[in-house]
């Protein structure tokens, strides 16, 4: 009996072993992650309307809606995880409700600008609603911004009206107005923001008028013989690829945001996406762009593919985060939509073997995925926690798995790690991705954990900041963060990152354990990104906010300490003003804020973020 038992136990994880190994084929059929139905979003909080994370049962969550992947299914193990995790209880009937706020402070008057608006604009373009003006204060940083808004108050500076132009010509004729009756403007993407850009400035005491380009949303042209489309920058995200896949095209921009951010607020921020080893960053993608500013409009004539004209006023949008002027369009690559597509993914029995991989598939192999990504140990289990309740069969699939990776191949559950795969490209290349990813991956103890689980934590990360508002309501605050590091420097800074928010959880007396999650994102020659997520309970805080600014900002400091830097893809915006002087010379500061002067003299762009602080003052004040 005892030889019969081997037997089968060997054929079971004979059999096990073959559907991990097995990789499937490359398809035809582009997946995606998100519904390109756009939806109603929420005012405030991030997302869509008909998606959350509710309770199904005392101890067990579903996802409402049918917009992903995720949509609809039941998850019995997340509340065990997370209540494990942080050793704090996570009950139904402690969720706290949102604040409703009927009365908000009335909008600063400027009666003469509002009436000039109206020989511009027509009446539903120029918007004093308080839930619009409200709306239109504020980002997604988490803490600050989203959970003090939905459980504590209101911001302390709300825009005074909301304009909402069709055409550049509308936006010149604002900009105009507004330098004349000395009005703030403050331009408005997606409202997707997590470094506080769109905090608007308490100090502030001139009308602010916030501009949300979201009407300016066309396809302008496309030259398909160059390859490049000319597109305006309020244009959705998804709206963009939606519009270039039905011509058989894609942009490539894949950003976490892509349903809710615009193109104007990727070039403002600096933004990567999920697949820039294929397609680019943002800067690699934008062939020219065009701002209208208080003293004219920004722009090269017939762009080229590439100039050496001296410097080129487009690199001062990268990272302007509105600081300059309003973004109206741009011209970007485009690319012929992908003949074929794959998930896949490895398990390794390390986060450091995962590292060794990643960088020998950067630096030597030269064959790059269109995303690839590691995540530590905490986020793989966490990833497990999401998964739906399994049926019998495949329980009993699941336990062998389990056997092969932990009796056999000697993965231990508190270590082991994982990494999601995308290929993209014609059949040809997409075979040939795989052979060398996978080739790689097994020199450093990888072995595939099949196409379906790649696809999954690919699309998961769309389920992040649904997770958080989730987690808010418990007053278990959190938030992503994330920074780029040389290869030498990633297990230094993670390290660092945990010992630091551990140490000043226990400072500020937190109730239960944090948690700290992170991934390696992207890569590069020389160095990687690493996507931080933190979260803690307050629930016993006088002050949640202020604790949680403190710790976050005591985790950024270590993080430069230790070689990192200060943001990959976020920007600067506010909440990392402070930190400036530590990365650039004063000179460099100084250099910039000329540019500012040059192109707003009289500060009518004063939202007041990265080196553009709150203390620049008008021309006429200086």
């Amino acid at each position: 009996m005892v030889v019969v038992a081997s037997v089968i136990t060997l054929v079971l994880a004979a059999v096990i072993i073959v559907g991990i190994l097995r990789r499937g084929r490359p398809g035809k059929a582009l997946e995606y992650s998100y519904s390109f139905d756009e939806g109603e979003p929420y005012r405030h909080r991030w997302g869509f309307t008909d998606t959350q994370f509710v309770f199904d049962a005392p101890r067990r969550i579903r996802v409402t809606g049918s917009r992903y992947p995720i949509s609809g299914t039941v998850m019995p193990e997340f509340v065990p995880f997370a209540e494990e995790v942080l050793q704090v209880p996570i009950r139904p009937e402690d969720a706290e409700s949102e604040l409703r706020y009927e009365h908000l402070p009335a909008p600063v008057g400027d009666d003469g600008f509002l009436r000039a608006l109206n020989a511009v604009l027509d009446a539903g373009q120029i918007c004093q609603d308080d839930q619009d003006r409200l709306a239109h204060s504020h980002g997604q940083l988490s803490v600050d911004e989203v959970y003090r808004l939905l459980y504590d108050s209101p911001p302390e500076r709300l825009a005074d009206v909301v304009l909402y132009p069709e055409n550049e010509d509308q936006v010149r004729h604002i900009v105009r107005l507004a330098g004349t009756h000395q009005v703030v403007l403050v331009p408005y993407g997606g409202g997707t923001n997590v470094s506080g850009a769109l905090t608007l400035p308490v100090a502030e005491r001139r009308h602010i008028a916030v501009v949300d380009m979201r009407r300016m949303n066309r396809i302008l042209w496309v030259d398909e013989d160059n390859l490049q489309a000319g597109v305006e920058a309020g244009i959705l995200g998804m709206t963009l690829e939606r519009e270039l896949l039905e011509r058989g095209y894609t942009s490539g921009h894949d950003p976490d945001s892509v349903e809710l951010s615009t193109l104007g607020g990727w070039i403002s921020t600096h933004a990567s996406g999920m697949k820039k080893n294929r397609y680019g960053n943002i800067e690699d993608i934008v062939i020219e762009a065009t701002v209208v500013t208080p003293t004219g409009a920004i722009e090269m004539h017939h762009p080229t593919p590439r100039n050496s004209v001296g410097v080129q006023p487009k690199y001062f949008l990268f990272g302007s985060e509105g600081n300059f002027g309003i973004i109206t369009r741009a011209v970007l690559k485009i690319h012929p939509k992908p003949q074929a597509q794959q998930y896949g993914s490895l398990v390794f029995p390390t986060f450091e073997r995962g590292v060794a991989f990643l960088k020998e598939l950067r630096q030597r192999q030269g064959v790059l995925p269109a995303s690839i990504r590691l995540v530590n140990n905490f986020e793989f289990r966490f990833g497990q926690a999401l998964k739906p309740e399994a049926r019998r069969c495949r329980r009993i699939v699941t336990a062998v798995q389990k056997f092969v990776l932990l009796k056999i191949l000697g993965f231990r559950p508190l270590e082991m790690c994982a990494c999601t795969i995308l290929m993209e490209g014609t059949p040809a290349e997409v075979r040939h991705q795989r052979r060398v990813v996978f080739s790689t991956g097994k020199k450093y103890g990888g072995v595939s954990g099949g196409s379906s689980n790649g696809k999954r934590g690919y699309m998961l990360t769309f389920a992040i900041a649904y997770i958080r508002e989730f987690f808010n309501q418990f007053h278990i605050i959190g938030e992503t963060f994330e920074t780029t590091v040389p290869w030498n420097r990633i297990g230094p800074v993670t390290s660092a990152a945990e010992k630091a928010l551990f140490e000043q959880c226990r400072t500020h007396g937190v109730e239960g354990r944090p948690y700290l999650s992170y991934r390696v994102t992207q890569t590069y020659q020389t160095g990687v990104c690493v996507y931080f997520t933190m979260g803690f309970s307050g629930r016993n805080l006088a002050d949640r906010t202020r604790v949680y600014h403190a710790i976050e900002q005591h985790i950024r400091q270590t993080i430069l300490d230790n070689g990192g830097s200060l943001s990959h893809h976020h920007g600067i915006g506010k909440i990392r003003q402070g930190f400036l002087d530590q990365i650039q010379t004063p000179n460099s500061i100084a250099v910039v804020r000329q540019l500012k002067l040059a192109m707003d003299p009289a500060n009518i762009f004063a939202i007041a973020n990265n080196v553009c602080t709150s203390t620049d003052k008008p021309a006429d004040e200086d």
